[in-house]
């Protein structure tokens, strides 16, 4: 199965994954100037020529811009100058670097842009982003009728909810009621995320982090959800990992008959993390922590070793039939006694975090 996965600015990354071009389903990058308009803090430091250069020998896969951003300023929509600015870097992408298309979140931006008439568009592939949750044909249709209207094409591709990884009925209706209507299209699933099932905060983690590019705010992202979010919760209920939608590296051929390529995340955690994962799911394989394959419960690594291997057999079967009645099921707790050990305390040395 291909891999659709991030492209940061960095040499080593870049050769990495040109060695490995053959399993690639498509690249997807932040625009590297101009406000950040994409869904995390801007890590790179890339000007758009350098990332044009870095983009022009991935031939034959999909290249995607991410301005999947939950919102921007309200003004914004309104600002010629803005929209033409963001739609230049764009078409020089386009032109320059043979990018496909650009990942949205915020409907009102897409017809913000379209409203320009700008002759790019009808050359750009609109693809709602993974925060768009995509968990039933009735939600991609309504966004494929909006971008439609929008002058944009259609996705080539799109990504489901991570919550049909662990409903393979619901997973697999979908897909052939998307694929009755748009026969052509890929269909991707989001492998490592590794965040709560069905995240209670995921929305408003969402909002956050477009306060905090837009300057309205600093970033309180990490403090908060260490005391109030998805870090407290891991922390003080660490088995409830195993209910996260994630997909093993082992359990990627369950999944060939309903996805075409697996996505993966982790953009912000730099370099190392990102060959590590693309190694491990381009092998079907991971020999290690499991954690240290996840982008939202990455930081539980530093706390508990689970090794992957003895998960097998059958932790899939298990977990795709689970009732979700967490007050009365012990198979989580059971699975982190038999497959985990809790680390000691050690400060990593300043490499291990790029």
């Amino acid at each position: 199965m291909k891999l659709s996965v991030p492209f940061i600015f960095d040499a080593s990354y870049i050769r990495f994954l040109k060695d490995r071009i053959s399993c690639l389903e498509s690249v997807y990058f932040p625009l590297s100037s101009g406000p950040v308009l994409d869904s995390r803090m801007r890590t790179g430091k890339a000007g758009l020529h350098e990332l044009a250069g870095a983009l022009r020998p991935f031939t034959n896969i999909r290249k995607y811009g991410l301005l999947n951003t939950r919102f921007i300023h309200p003004q914004a929509y309104h600002d010629p100058h803005f929209l033409h600015q963001t739609l230049d870097r764009l078409e020089f992408l386009a032109l320059d670097a043979g990018m496909t298309g650009l990942v949205f979140s915020d409907a009102y931006f897409l017809n913000a842009l379209s409203r320009t008439g700008r002759d790019i568009i009808s050359g750009l592939e609109a693809v709602p982003g993974v925060n768009c949750m995509m968990d039933s044909s009735r939600k991609v249709f309504a966004f494929f009728e909006l971008i439609g209207h929008t002058g944009f094409k259609l996705p080539g591709k799109i990504a489901l909810d991570r919550s049909l990884n662990r409903d393979p009925d619901r997973l697999e209706e979908t897909v052939r009621e998307i694929k009755a209507r748009y026969p052509s299209i890929k269909i991707e699933l989001l492998a490592n995320e590794g965040c709560i099932d069905l995240c209670p905060f995921k929305l408003t983690h969402d909002a956050q982090i477009s306060f905090s590019n837009l300057g309205l705010s600093r970033d309180q992202n990490y403090p908060t959800n260490r005391t109030l979010g998805c870090h407290a919760y891991f922390f003080k209920t660490p088995e409830r990992f195993f209910s996260s939608p994630f997909i093993r590296p082992e359990d990627l051929n369950a999944y060939q008959h309903t996805a075409d390529a697996v996505k993966l995340c982790g953009r912000t955690l730099g370099p190392k993390f990102l060959m590590n994962c693309i190694t491990a799911y381009r092998d079907a394989s991971h020999d290690g922590n499991l954690l240290s394959l996840m982008d939202a419960a990455h930081w539980l690594a530093d706390l508990i070793h689970i090794d992957n291997k003895k998960l097998d057999p059958g932790f899939l079967s298990v977990l795709t039939s689970c009732s979700k009645n967490c007050g009365t099921c012990t198979l989580c707790r059971d699975l982190l006694l038999t497959a985990s050990t809790h680390k000691p305390f050690t400060i990593k040395a300043y490499g291990d975090y790029l």
